[in-house]
């Protein structure tokens, strides 16, 4: 809090004190209304972006201020002042509905579910407000009325509106609930004085004490740290939940006896006070019924998709399993499915697009399974799909879910191709749900791991597969960690050769694993595995920091190339781990060649600053497998590419002279040097080199060998030309 808001505050609190005391009452009344004036104009300095709201809070609390300043001066000039100070809050009260209108498409599928609840809301609200403009125009008509008082009913209402707005919210600042309670403190100051029929009560009476306190509640909203974002719609947009919106007409339920205490020239027939509040009981009790059947149903309920959720997948399985028991048919299946590459939307569009997706791949299964089961979503990106006996094999409903691509509103211009892995088990009448969605899950883990998009029955026998991955896993996550017992890590070192010369440019250092029980294990065995645990880049740190070390006692004209997955390419720390195992090893960073692996798709920003930064320190970067997985040409102009890697699937004899020339001369155009992978054959080594292809890797000139075997030097080959 800054120095004028502290001395603000302060003066205040010594205001407020002041009021208590009939001595001081009408000067501290007044000092403490033109504070209040002052506080929402140290807010529009500090936060000039909320001009609007707190302006109209300030030009509120300024006429209000010289209203009761002049007072015993000028009772015409203050009668004028506080009418204009009530337009102005009544301007207030109408922009901030106005901006939670606009607020509210963010929750419309919550509105939709309670549509009933919100007929009921309006319901009261129109009793109330029926009520009190029949009372306002009694009051104003009735010749034993004083002047003013039909202004009372007017802020019995407003107190309750207030009070129904802020009950009904869950989101709303500290600043922005002080500011209503100011609120609803002035209005009942102004209905007891308006009551009286003598609005500008002297300031000496005891009811100025409401006035004081509305003062310092608004003083206090002003000068709250939350007072930038008192009035924005992301404070005005989240409702309470159906239970606790019951509050909001609990507010609006002691108008009719509020109203009926009010100056009795304007009262109603006690007859339509009691039907008002009957009607008001009869509302919050269906209200309160309604919003109960409402939490309990939301309980069973994802709250993004609409979908059951593990509470409502319970019910619909024991249900099923009911059924079947009665009926000693036969049970049904349950199916898990999980949306392949899904990591990948939220990486590159944003989780909103995400959340978009699930929600159209909710109601795509929603209308696939129709009467023949329940769809559920577990968490993530999984669902669950409890199918009743005779539904429709498992890939007939995939296929009729997730045909089709996907626009969503937050990636406009994009369709996205939805693709699912799913597993499946046939039930019996006892089988339990966690069993069975732990079978489910095991077939699943086979889609993913053999032939992902497809949907897996499962068999006991994968349940071993699966264990065994996981025992590897779990042997992996401690080797890394440096623990004793699963074997060790080792480097071996394959060539990359000049094609012209048979120079030897490097070696790219390739990870294997010595199992104490499997043996011998290539990466493809166990790479996989460490992606998909979250150690991929602490694997690849070890490869990289053991490269390096190795490669700093070679001759200096030799690189090392090593590998980096997906784990590496976005983690924020990539740089920092280079220039660390740089540094340790000396090795100069322009014999360093970093290569990125294409098997999966990464974020657009994936190691883009990272790359670019260590480029510029002499650090060479590959595109390793080229035309392969998710190759990209935007990688070209995304990453510093210095190299680009051929795969031997391009390589091969069988590919056509234009594919290889083509991409020849685009490399060549971005000044990019090119490797062939899978070089075997001399007919091959001197067809690639006729293309212009600078360099080659393959068994041609060497297997991977630990470094211990390396032999420095050029291999005898014959000119290729």
């Amino acid at each position: 809090m800054t120095v004028p808001a502290r001395l603000l505050a302060a003066a205040t609190a010594v205001a407020l004190a002041l009021c208590l005391l009939p001595g001081t009452r009408a000067d501290a009344v007044v000092g403490i209304s033109v504070l209040a004036a002052l506080a929402p104009l140290i807010t529009l300095l500090r936060h000039p972006a909320a001009w609007l709201m707190w302006s109209l809070v300030a030009g509120m609390l300024g006429t209000w201020a010289v209203s009761m300043a002049v007072t015993d001066i000028s009772p015409a000039l203050a009668g004028a002042t506080q009418l204009l100070g009530l337009v102005l809050a009544v301007s207030l009260v109408v922009t901030l509905y106005a901006q939670h209108l606009r607020a509210r498409p963010a929750d419309r599928r919550r509105h939709e579910r309670g549509s009933w609840a919100r007929r009921a809301d309006q319901a009261a609200l129109a009793v109330v407000t029926g009520l009190a403009t029949a009372q306002i125009a009694t009051t104003a008509l009735s010749p034993t009325a004083p002047v003013g008082a039909a202004w009372a009913p007017v802020d019995a209402l407003v107190v309750a509106v207030l009070l129904r707005f802020a009950c009904s919210r869950a989101g709303l600042t500290r600043s922005l609930q002080l500011v209503l309670a100011a609120g609803a403190v002035n209005c009942l100051y102004d209905m007891v004085a308006s009551s009286s029929g003598v609005r500008l009560q002297p300031l000496d009476r005891p009811v100025q004490l409401l006035w004081a306190l509305s003062m310092a509640l608004f003083v206090a909203g002003a000068l709250h740290p939350s007072a930038g974002t008192a009035f924005s719609s992301s404070s005005l947009r989240h409702l309470r939940p159906e239970s606790g919106r019951v509050l909001g007409l609990v507010a609006l339920a002691p108008v009719p006896l509020v109203l009926a205490l009010l100056n009795p020239g304007g009262r109603l027939p006690w007859l339509v006070y009691v039907a008002a509040g009957t009607a008001l009981a009869a509302l919050t009790t269906a209200r309160g019924a309604q919003a109960l059947a409402a939490s309990e149903a939301y309980a069973r309920l994802d709250p993004l998709t609409g979908l059951a959720n593990r509470r409502g997948l319970q019910s619909a399985y024991e249900a099923l399993l009911l059924a079947a028991s009665s009926t000693g048919g036969p049970v049904g299946r349950l199916v898990l499915l999980d949306l392949d590459d899904f990591k990948v939307v939220n990486d590159t569009h944003g989780h909103e697009s995400g959340d978009q997706l699930l929600c159209v791949v909710a109601d795509r299964l929603r209308t696939a399974v129709g009467g023949a089961g329940t769809v559920a979503r577990s968490g993530g990106d999984e669902f669950v799909l409890v199918l009743h006996p005779g539904a429709p094999p498992v890939d007939a409903l995939l296929r009729a879910a997730l045909d089709g691509p996907v626009t969503l509103a937050g990636a406009p211009g994009t369709r996205f191709d939805v693709r699912a892995s799913a597993g499946w088990v046939d039930l019996e009448e006892d089988s339990r749900l966690p069993h069975a969605l732990a079978d489910a899950d095991i077939a699943l883990y086979t889609s993913k791991a053999t032939h992902r998009g497809a949907a897996t029955a499962f068999v006991p026998a994968q349940r071993q597969e699966v264990l065994g991955q996981l025992g590897l896993g779990e042997d992996l996550r401690r080797l890394v960690a440096g623990g004793s017992g699963a074997g060790q890590l080792f480097l071996l070192h394959q060539p990359l050769v000049d094609l012209v010369d048979g120079r030897v440019l490097g070696y790219e250092a390739l990870v294997r694993w010595q199992h104490p029980t499997r043996g011998l294990l290539a990466p493809d065995s166990f790479l996989p595995v460490a992606e998909s645990q979250g150690q991929g880049a602490a694997l690849d740190g070890w490869v990289l920091a053991q490269a390096c070390a190795t490669a700093a006692g070679w001759p200096a004209d030799l690189t090392v190339s090593v590998n980096l997955g997906r784990s590496s390419m976005v983690d924020p720390l990539l740089a920092d781990r280079v220039r660390a195992a740089l540094r340790d090893s000396g090795l100069d960073p322009r014999r360093l060649h970093l290569e990125i692996t294409e098997h999966e798709a990464l974020p657009a920003d994936a190691g883009v600053a990272a790359l670019h930064e260590l480029a510029d320190l002499g650090v060479g970067v590959s595109l390793d497998d080229f035309g392969t997985g998710y190759t990209s040409l935007v990688y070209l102009h995304r990453y510093p590419v210095g190299v680009l890697k051929l795969d031997r699937s391009i390589t091969g004899a069988d590919t056509s002279d234009e594919l290889i020339a083509g991409l020849t001369s685009l490399a060549s155009a971005l000044g990019i040097r090119v490797l062939a992978e899978g070089v075997e054959t001399e007919e091959q080594h001197r067809r690639l080199a006729g293309f212009g292809i600078d360099a080659g890797q393959g068994w041609l000139f060497g297997r991977p060998v630990p470094a211990a075997d390396l032999v420095h030097r050029a291999e005898p080959v014959s000119n290729p030309m």
